[in-house]
C-alpha cells in the first residue's frame, strides 16, 4: 500500500528545502513530503500523484507566489481532492486571503511566516493523524454501508426463497407441517390442514397451536393396536423427542370415511445440535391400503392356482420324464434285441467268408448277407444317436487324421455308385486346406456320407461336386479352391458369362447350374500350400453340390426335423428322415452348422463349416490294415478263454471264431455257470455277456473278482509275492453287450471287467483285446506266398497249422528218429516221436501233429530241415511252413 504524501508549495527554493527537512523529521516514514515551486508545478505534480493513485494528506502553501495566489490555489486542490487537509504559510496574506482559503477550501491551519518549528512541526502531525483517521473512519463507514446492503440483499433472497419454499409446501399434495420446540405449529400447508379435518372439528394453524391439542381435535386411532393414539406415542411428539418416525397405521374420521394417513416425523438440529423443530409429513394412503389388500388376495388366489399349477407341471414333468426314460428304456431294449441276432448274422459271415470253398455267388451272397446287416446296423445307430442327442449325452471325440485320405476314400467309396448312375464326381480342395488336423473323424465322416449319399440318390444327370476350404476364424476363405484345371468343353457350354470363375476367385457360384468341376479329384500336382502354424485354428467349410431333383421351398423349413421326409425322400423308400437331423447336430457340436439352397429340377448345395486344429503328420496314426488272422504264433502261450453269454449263437460264434486258432474254449450259459468254470478251469480270459438271466454279467465279475481277492487273503503274509501264479492266474474280464447307454460301459469297468466291447463286434475287435490283455500275437495270411497253380485245400489246410515264431532247434538223434519214421511210413511210430517232444515244445508238436493227421509228409520234413538250420530263439518268416504236399511236389 503506498504512503500517503505531502505537499509542499513555494516560489523560493531556500524555504522550500528547509520545509522539506522540516516536515519529514515530523512524520518519518510514515509520509512522503513532495514539493513543487509555484502553483502551476504544484498543480501538475498533484495530477501526476492523483494517476498513481497516491493519497495527497496534506499540502502546506505559500500565500505569495508569482503564478497563483495561495488561497486561489488551495481553492484549486480542494476541487480536485477534496479530502486533503491545506495548511497556508505567509506572512502577508490579509483576512480576505484567509478567508476565502477556509470558505473555498476548507483550510485546515494558518502559520505565518516565520514559523516556529515546533509548532510546525506539531501542527503539520495532528494533520496527518487527522486525515489518516477521517480516512479510517471513512473506510469503516463505506465497509459498514456495503455490509448493510449485502444483509439487505440477502435478507430479500432468503425472504423470496421462503415465499418460494412456501410455495413449493403449499403446492406438494402431502401434507407439511413443522412444530416449534414447545411443540406449538410452525407451519402448516394447505394439504396437511385438509388431511387433519376430522367429523368433529376444522383443525388448521388458528384453531389448532400446538400437538396436544391437534392429536385431542382429530381422534387418530392406532389400527394396529385397535386403539386411539396415545399422546406420547404419536410420530410428532416422538420426533421433538429426537427420534424419527415413520407410520402408515393411522386413521382418522372424515365425512363418515376412514381415511388411513401415513405420517412421517423427524427432528430437526440446530448448529449446536439441540431440537430445534420437528417436521411431519402427512399422505392419505386409503386407496393404497385397499390395492395392498386387493394385491394380497390377489397374490393368495395366485399362488394357490401357481401350486395348482406347479403341481400339474410336476405331474405332467414326471410323466414326461417317465415317458422319456420309457423311450430310453425302449430304445435301449430295442437296441439289445436288435444287436444281438445282428451279431450272430456278421459274426457268421466274417467267419464263413475266408473258407476256400465258397463259390463266387456265395461270396456275393455274404457280402449282401454283410451289408444289409451293416446297413440295418447304421439305422439302429442314428435311432440311438438322436437319443443321445436330445438327452444331451452326445460328445465330440476328436483325434489326429489325414484329412486328405479321408476325401481319398469317400471319393473311392462312392466313385462306384456314382458311375453305375453315369453321374460325374469330383472331389476339391483349395491350397489353403491343411492335410493333418484334430477333430472329430468320425462324425465328420458320417456328415460327409450322409450328404453324398442323398447327392447321388437323388441325382440322375450330371453330377455331384464336393468342395472344401480353408477360413481363417473370424474371417473369409484364405485361399480359393484349386481350379487351375481346364473346364470341360460341356461346362464351358453350361455356364453363363455370369457364373464363370477365374482361377483367383475365392469364392464358388453357389447358382451355378452346373458348377466348375475342372479336375476335381486333385489327382496329378497339388496345389501349392499356404503357410500354416501347427495348432492353429482353422475353419474348414465343405460344400456338396448336385445337381438333381431339388427341394421345393416349402420343404427347407423342415428339411432338418427328425423323421421328416421329402417329397423325393419318400418317392425313394429309403431312409429314416435322421441324417440330417443327427448330421446338423454333429455339424454344431464341431462347431459350425449346416445351409441349405436349392431350386427344384436344378439342384441343391449344401455348405457347413467346422472348427479343426492343424496338427503334424507325426501325429497321425499309422492307419491300421484289416488282414485274416490265420494262426497264432509258435511260442505263444497256452489261452484257456471262457465264453460267457445266455444265447447259443453268440456262443458258437465266438467258439468258431477262436477254435480254430488254437485256443482251448469253453461255455457258460450264465453268470453262475461262469463263475463254476471258472473255479474248476481257471481261464486266462473271460468274454462276459453283460445281460443274462438267472444270474448277469455285473453279478458274475463281481463274485469272481471277490474269491480272487479272497483266495489272496487266506494266503500266508510271507508267501505272498508279486509273481503271478500260473496255476491260479487272475482273469482278464471283457465285457460284451449290445447295450449302447454309455453308463453300461462306466458301471461295468466299475465292479471289475478289464475292458467293453460292443456287439456286433469284428473278429478283429476280439482278436486286438486278445493281443492287449493276453499278449498273443498273430500269423496273417498276406504273409504267405501265394501259389496260382497251388490247391486251395492245401491253403486251407495252412490255415490250422501256420505259426510265425521260433523253430525250435530239435536234437540231432530226434531228427534222424523223425526222418526214419516218415520214410518207413509209419504213422504210429511218428506220432510216438512227436510224443517226445510235446511236453517241452507242445506248440511245435502241435504243428507237427497237425500235418501228420492231414498225412502232409513234406511239410513235416520241411519243419525237420528248418529246425536243424534254426537256432532256439530265431524267428523264421512264416511262409516256409505253408508249403503243402502238393506243393513240395
Amino acid at each position: 500500500m503506498k504512503k500517503p504524501v505531502i505537499v509542499c508549495i513555494d516560489d523560493e527554493p531556500d524555504v522550500l528545502e528547509s520545509l522539506k527537512i522540516e516536515l519529514r523529521k515530523a512524520v518519518g516514514d510514515r509520509c512522503t513530503v513532495e514539493t513543487a515551486e509555484g502553483g502551476i508545478d504544484a498543480l501538475e505534480l498533484l495530477t501526476d500523484l492523483q494517476a498513481d493513485d497516491c493519497e495527497i494528506a496534506l499540502v502546506v502553501s505559500d500565500y505569495i507566489m508569482p503564478d497563483i495566489k495561495g488561497d486561489e490555489l488551495l481553492r484549486i486542490i480542494h476541487e480536485r481532492s477534496p479530502n486533503t487537509l491545506k495548511i497556508m504559510l505567509t506572512g502577508q496574506a490579509d483576512l480576505d486571503a484567509v478567508g476565502n482559503a477556509i470558505k473555498y477550501a476548507k483550510l485546515y491551519r494558518y502559520i505565518p511566516k516565520p514559523w516556529h518549528t515546533e509548532d510546525l512541526k506539531l501542527t503539520v502531525v495532528e494533520a496527518v493523524h487527522s486525515y489518516l483517521q477521517d480516512q479510517k473512519l471513512a473506510d469503516e463507514v463505506i465497509k459498514g454501508r456495503e455490509a448493510n446492503e449485502k444483509l439487505r440483499i440477502a435478507n430479500e433472497e432468503l425472504l423470496a426463497k421462503e415465499n418460494r419454499l412456501k410455495q413449493f409446501l403449499a403446492a406438494l399434495p402431502v401434507g407439511v407441517s413443522v412444530y416449534n420446540r414447545d411443540g406449538s405449529i410452525a407451519y402448516i400447508n394447505h394439504a396437511a390442514e385438509e388431511l387433519l379435518v376430522a367429523d368433529t372439528t376444522l383443525v388448521d394453524a388458528n384453531l389448532a397451536s400446538n400437538v396436544e391439542q391437534l392429536i385431542a381435535n382429530a381422534q387418530f386411532y392406532d389400527s394396529n393396536r385397535d386403539q386411539l393414539y396415545l399422546p406420547e406415542n404419536f410420530p410428532v411428539v416422538r420426533a421433538l423427542q429426537g427420534e424419527s418416525v415413520k407410520v402408515n397405521e393411522v386413521e382418522i374420521s372424515q365425512y363418515g370415511l376412514i381415511v388411513t394417513l401415513e405420517i412421517s416425523a423427524k427432528p430437526i438440529f440446530d448448529s449446536s445440535g439441540n431440537i430445534a423443530y420437528a417436521i411431519a409429513v402427512i399422505q392419505d394412503i386409503s386407496q393404497r391400503k385397499e390395492l395392498e389388500k386387493f394385491l394380497a388376495n390377489y397374490q393368495r388366489t395366485l399362488e394357490a392356482e401357481i401350486v395348482e399349477r406347479t403341481e400339474q407341471l410336476q405331474k405332467a414333468a414326471l410323466a414326461a420324464e417317465a415317458a422319456n426314460r420309457a423311450k430310453s428304456t425302449f430304445l435301449a431294449n430295442m437296441s439289445h434285441e436288435l444287436r444281438t441276432p445282428l451279431n450272430a448274422i456278421l459274426g457268421f459271415a466274417q467267419v464263413i467268408e475266408p473258407s476256400p470253398n465258397l463259390t463266387a455267388e456265395d461270396r456275393e451272397n455274404l457280402r449282401i448277407i454283410h451289408r444289409s446287416g451293416e446297413h440295418l446296423l447304421t439305422l439302429i445307430n442314428q435311432a440311438l444317436d438322436l437319443a443321445k442327442i436330445e438327452a444331451g449325452r452326445m460328445g465330440l471325440f476328436p483325434t489326429n487324421f489325414d484329412l486328405y485320405g479321408l476325401l481319398d476314400e469317400l471319393q473311392e467309396m462312392f466313385q462306384l455308385r456314382a458311375q453305375k448312375q453315369e453321374l460325374e464326381l469330383f472331389f476339391q480342395r483349395s491350397a489353403d486346406v491343411p492335410q493333418y488336423v484334430r477333430a472329430d473323424e468320425v462324425k465328420l465322416r458320417q456328415v460327409l456320407i450322409n450328404l453324398l449319399s442323398n447327392a447321388i440318390k437323388f441325382t440322375q444327370i450330371g453330377g455331384v461336386y464336393v468342395r472344401v476350404r480353408g477360413k481363417i476364424p473370424g474371417g473369409s476363405a484364405t485361399n480359393s479352391v484349386d481350379d487351375t484345371t481346364e473346364r470341360t468343353q460341356q461346362e464351358k457350354e453350361n455356364l453363363s458369362a455370369s457364373e464363370n470363375l477365374t482361377d483367383s476367385d475365392s469364392e464358388t457360384s453357389a447358382s451355378a447350374e452346373i458348377p466348375p468341376t475342372g479336375d476335381r479329384s486333385n489327382s496329378g500336382k497339388p496345389p501349392e500350400k499356404t503357410n500354416l502354424n501347427l495348432a492353429d485354428s482353422l475353419l474348414l467349410e465343405f460344400e456338396i453340390e448336385d445337381t438333381g431333383v431339388g427341394i421345393d421351398p416349402a420343404e427347407l423349413e423342415n428339411l432338418f426335423q427328425a423323421f421328416v421326409q421329402t417329397e423325393s425322400g419318400q418317392k425313394a423308400q429309403q431312409g429314416t428322415g435322421l441324417g440330417l437331423t443327427i448330421g446338423r447336430q454333429f455339424v454344431r457340436l464341431m462347431g459350425g452348422d449346416i445351409t441349405v439352397e436349392s431350386q427344384l429340377d436344378r439342384g441343391t448345395i449344401f455348405r457347413f463349416e467346422i472348427a479343426v486344429k492343424v496338427v503334424d503328420s507325426v501325429a497321425i496314426s499309422a492307419p491300421k490294415t484289416e488282414r485274416e488272422v490265420i494262426g497264432v504264433e509258435l511260442d505263444s502261450p497256452e489261452c484257456r478263454i471262457l465264453i460267457v453269454d445266455d444265447r447259443e449263437d453268440n456262443r458258437q460264434l465266438l467258439v468258431k471264431m477262436l477254435s480254430p486258432l488254437g485256443f482251448l474254449v469253453q461255455v457258460a450259459r450264465n453268470g453262475i455257470e461262469a463263475v463254476e468254470i471258472w473255479e474248476n478251469w481257471q481261464p486266462h480270459l473271460i468274454l462276459m455277456d453283460l445281460r443274462m438271466p438267472v444270474m448277469d454279467g455285473y453279478e458274475a465279475t463281481i463274485e469272481i473278482r471277490a474269491k480272487i481277492q479272497q483266495r489272496e487273503e487266506e494266503q500266508p503274509a510271507d508267501s505272498r509275492m508279486d509273481i503271478p501264479n500260473p496255476e491260479f492266474p487272475i482273469p482278464k474280464i471283457i465285457a460284451l453287450t449290445a447295450s449302447t447307454i454309455e453308463e453300461r460301459r462306466s458301471f461295468a469297468l466299475l465292479v471289475g471287467c478289464d475292458d467293453f466291447i460292443r456287439k456286433p463286434f469284428r473278429k478283429t475287435d476280439i482278436f486286438e483285446l486278445l493281443h492287449k490283455h493276453l499278449g498273443v500275437n498273430y500269423v496273417y495270411s498276406d504273409l504267405i506266398s501265394s501259389d496260382p497253380t497251388s490247391d486251395r485245400n492245401a491253403i486251407s489246410e495252412f490255415n490250422s497249422i501256420a505259426f510265425f515264431g521260433s523253430v525250435p532247434r530239435m536234437p540231432a538223434e530226434w531228427v534222424a528218429n523223425m526222418r526214419q519214421a516218415i520214410r518207413s511210413a509209419d504213422f504210429d511210430l511218428i506220432a510216438a516221436t512227436i510224443e517226445e517232444i510235446r511236453s517241452n515244445f507242445p506248440e511245435f508238436a502241435r504243428i507237427l501233429q497237425s500235418n501228420l493227421d492231414n498225412f502232409d509228409y513234406p511239410a513235416i520234413l520241411n519243419l525237420i530241415a528248418e529246425s536243424e538250420r534254426s537256432n532256439t530263439g530265431v524267428r523264421v518268416d512264416a511262409k516256409i511252413f505253408s508249403i503243402s504236399s502238393k506243393m513240395l511236389n
